[in-house]
């Protein structure tokens, strides 16, 4: 009864850590481009990606020392905090570019520990029995922030404030420090081994297959890369792309995502639930790539500036990225325990690894070809899933 009210307060709060990110996501690259040339831009999120790993691998150590809630509720001031400085440029204060660059690269580093830390702390009070249905409500609620995320922030930041953005993505935290110090409660941490603290010596043993299911962990880790491989592309490059290349108006972006994101919130429930029932998660995790790969390729050959039309087409993308993620979190997470810190650290470093990775591939695509073989590109990248979901062993 105890963990089910816990899961509760932990579903509320990824609503409010999921809207900080989620709310400047899709203007970051826009309001950086008012620093930096475009080309560059690329290599900020690359900088800022090493120091989120760096960080990330001292996570579990200081988890099993120290207790997730001390770790949340500090990360929570932190962030909270951290965008002070860009939420003042709504009021005509005019940083130096490092200012507001080490700011923003602070304010991306916070948002990537604590959806980690979060995650250590619902595997906690999690069975592997639901753990379809757990992820699914849980992935439903943190959806739920970034479906409405980019109406909101397209809105807020029509006349070019973007300070107003980040200032609400900012206030969004006190409720979070609010659920953490007076609703969750610590959940004693066990005492982990020293290959399931350190996020080396757990890839080491995947690598090597020593542990049971090293080789499934390692190819569902593989499509969770991947994944947020597609993510870290389209987060950067497609508001660029619509923007500045298409010709489309913040209004009809805003537009745009928030119909592009609606099948995170239509199909992670009933699939989680479908692949704890029936299925497994093998057959949707190959037909969500499939999609996933045909709807991204055709991204490089929309060139109309209607904007419905890139509405169905990236609602498309998301059809097959809602039933990839819901999938491998599903099957990752039936597969280790809450004792598998290093693990789950090597999964959430798949986010920051994905920027890094992602924003020098397309700096690099940008330097030789048009914007739009990004996209071609990213398609070819993710035929590489199918391999590694075609020979999981499923959980049915």
């Amino acid at each position: 009864m105890l963990n089910k009210k816990l899961r509760l307060y932990t579903y509320i709060g990824a609503i409010f850590m999921a809207t900080y990110s989620s709310l400047p996501a899709y203007i970051n690259s826009s309001f950086l481009a008012t620093f930096l040339p475009e080309k560059n831009i690329g290599w900020l999120y690359a900088i800022t990606s090493i120091v989120t790993i760096v960080m990330m691998i001292s996570l579990p150590r200081l988890i099993s020392i120290w207790g997730n809630k001390k770790i949340l509720l500090i990360l929570g001031c932190l962030s909270f905090l951290s965008l002070i400085p860009l939420t003042l440029t709504a009021f005509n204060y005019q940083p130096t570019i490092v200012i507001a660059l080490v700011t923003f690269g602070t304010y991306l580093v916070l948002g990537y520990l604590t959806r980690y830390v979060m995650d250590v702390y619902l595997e906690s009070i999690s069975d592997n029995q639901g753990t379809g249905l757990i992820r699914g409500l849980y992935m439903t609620f943190y959806n739920f922030a970034w479906l409405i995320s980019p109406f909101i922030a397209t809105r807020l930041v029509l006349d070019g404030n973007y300070g107003l953005v980040y200032g609400v993505a900012g206030l969004m935290f006190l409720p979070l420090i609010f659920i953490i110090v007076f609703r969750l409660k610590e959940i004693p941490c066990h005492i982990c081994s020293l290959a399931q603290r350190s996020v080396w010596l757990s890839l080491k043993n995947i690598w090597t297959r020593q542990i049971p299911e090293a080789n499934n962990i390692r190819r569902i880790l593989i499509i969770d890369f991947l994944l947020n491989f597609f993510y870290a592309i389209m987060v950067v490059y497609m508001p660029l792309y619509l923007h500045n290349h298409i010709g489309l108006p913040w209004s009809e972006i805003g537009l745009v995502f928030t119909i592009m994101l609606t099948p995170f919130i239509l199909l992670e429930l009933p699939l989680g639930e479908i692949a704890d029932r029936w299925l497994g998660e093998k057959e949707i995790l190959i037909s969500g790539l499939i999609i996933i790969i045909i709807s991204t390729a055709s991204c490089a050959y929309l060139g109309s500036p209607i904007w419905f039309f890139w509405a169905g087409l990236l609602f498309v993308t998301r059809v097959g990225a809602a039933s990839i993620e819901i999938m491998k979190e599903t099957y990752l997470f039936k597969k280790i325990s809450g004792e598998d810190t290093g693990i789950m650290a090597i999964s959430r470093i798949n986010v920051p690894f994905s920027y890094l990775t992602g924003t020098i591939f397309g700096s690099i695509v940008l330097m030789f070809l048009d914007f739009r073989y990004i996209f071609l590109g990213l398609s070819l990248i993710l035929l590489f899933g199918l391999r590694q979901a075609w020979d999981l062993v499923d959980t049915k």
